[in-house]
């Protein structure tokens, strides 16, 4: 782990991680010495990093910040990823972007998550069916921690699994950090072929069901255009299922390390929810988020933010800020206060946030229901994390059962 007088402004991202994949001591550091941090993208391009809990929410509410990043020039982590398409729900701001919201919101309510429960669970069993008859040892992000999202959110989307897994690597390229600008722009344009022969076939055979279907229909209404319905689609295509597989492994991992903890869940599953809060406290999928741009000059602590200026807001800053959470480095599922601050703050709040709630609390229980001896067949500190991507995981988790 570095030690406070190893960093120096500006930093550069990737960041190491800290023990077992918790967030970047880099973080920590900055939040006490510089809450406001010039830090140094894969692309060459400087942002500033805010690490404070105050200072994030007040970013993610107030509209000097804008998600709209379409234009040339734009801060970018490595090339022209789903934040340079536009139309898209992630890029709009003010009322253009609460009128898609209010399209696909009614298909991301808490009741509409939890209608999902019983298809979650049905992939889960078959996943860990398949797990339970193979080889033991065996790796639980190739059996379990990766297909599960993908297959669950094939069916919320309603899209062929087969047609999407074949565009796998176009939208893990998209999150890549090792990549060339060149590389991240050929698989936008392949995941936009995928999204084209999605809305084509919805519009062929007039399905209407589901997100994709709702927002297909919005267009034959003319309450969106032709750019917002490839944008928020390809949107949805690209952060549907990827980051739920980091919370999915690196929560596993955590219950697996925190016995007593996970042994509470399995003799009260109404613990199972809290639990899913605390992972998604302690390990946000996303170390550095992605980044708003200053439409206005603000100063905040004493640093000069120009219009134009890239800023981002780790919400590991914000989930681990001891200000709030008090000893943040501990894991707790009995931990009380804002447990939805993962999940970000004002209009942009995570849309899927009740949805990866539920998938998350039924695929852990699932998987511990199933193997409640399930163990790391490696030592803890021997996992390989994946630090070359956005969304942080172990590359591999051995269990034995």
């Amino acid at each position: 782990m570095s030690r406070v007088n190893d960093f120096s402004p500006p930093l550069r991202y990737p960041f190491a991680l800290g023990r077992h994949g918790t967030p970047p001591p880099a973080i920590a550091w900055a939040r006490k010495h510089h809450p406001v941090c010039p830090v140094i993208l894969p692309s060459g391009r400087q942002v500033w990093m805010l690490t404070r809990k105050d200072d994030i929410t007040h970013l993610l509410t107030n509209p000097v910040f804008s998600r709209d990043l379409v234009y040339p020039g734009a801060p970018r982590f490595v090339g022209e990823d789903f934040t340079a398409v536009p139309g898209g729900i992630f890029n709009l701001d003010g009322a253009d972007h609460a009128r898609i919201r209010h399209i696909l919101a009614p298909h991301f309510t808490p009741s509409a998550a939890a209608g999902h429960t019983e298809m979650i669970a049905r992939h889960a069993e078959g996943l860990l069916d398949a797990m339970e008859t193979g080889p033991n040892p065996t790796d639980l992000v190739e059996a379990y921690a990766a297909p599960l999202p993908l297959r669950v959110s094939c069916e919320v989307l309603g899209i062929p699994l087969q047609q999407r897994a074949a565009y796998l690597d176009a939208f893990r390229t998209q999150t890549s950090l090792v990549v060339t600008a060149a590389d991240v722009a050929a698989a936008t344009a392949a995941t936009l072929d995928l999204t084209e022969q999605i809305i084509k076939g919805k519009r062929a055979d007039g399905d209407h069901s589901g997100p994709l279907g709702a927002l297909v229909q919005a267009e034959a209404e003319g309450v969106i255009s032709d750019e917002e319905l490839h944008g928020t689609a390809s949107y949805l295509l690209v952060t549907g299922s990827e980051p739920l597989v980091p919370p999915l492994a690196t929560g596993a991992v955590t219950l697996m390390r925190h016995p007593d903890q996970l042994n509470a869940c399995l003799a009260d599953e109404e613990l199972w929810p809290r639990a899913v809060d605390e992972v998604l406290r302690y390990h946000h999928n996303g170390v550095l988020g992605l980044p708003r741009v200053a439409t206005e000059e603000i100063t905040l602590h004493r640093v000069r933010i120009a219009a134009g200026d890239g800023v981002c807001a780790p919400m590991l800053g914000a989930t681990w800020d001891p200000r709030h959470y008090r000893h943040p480095e501990k894991f707790d599922i009995h931990r009380t206060g804002d447990m939805s601050a993962t999940f970000g703050s004002g209009p942009h709040f995570c849309l899927g946030g009740a949805l990866a709630r539920v998938f998350l609390t039924t695929a852990y229980a699932a998987l511990f229901r199933r193997f409640p001896d399930l163990f790391l067949a490696v030592p803890e500190d021997d996992l390989p994390w994946q630090i070359d991507i956005q969304l942080i995981r172990p590359a591999r988790v051995p269990v034995c059962w």
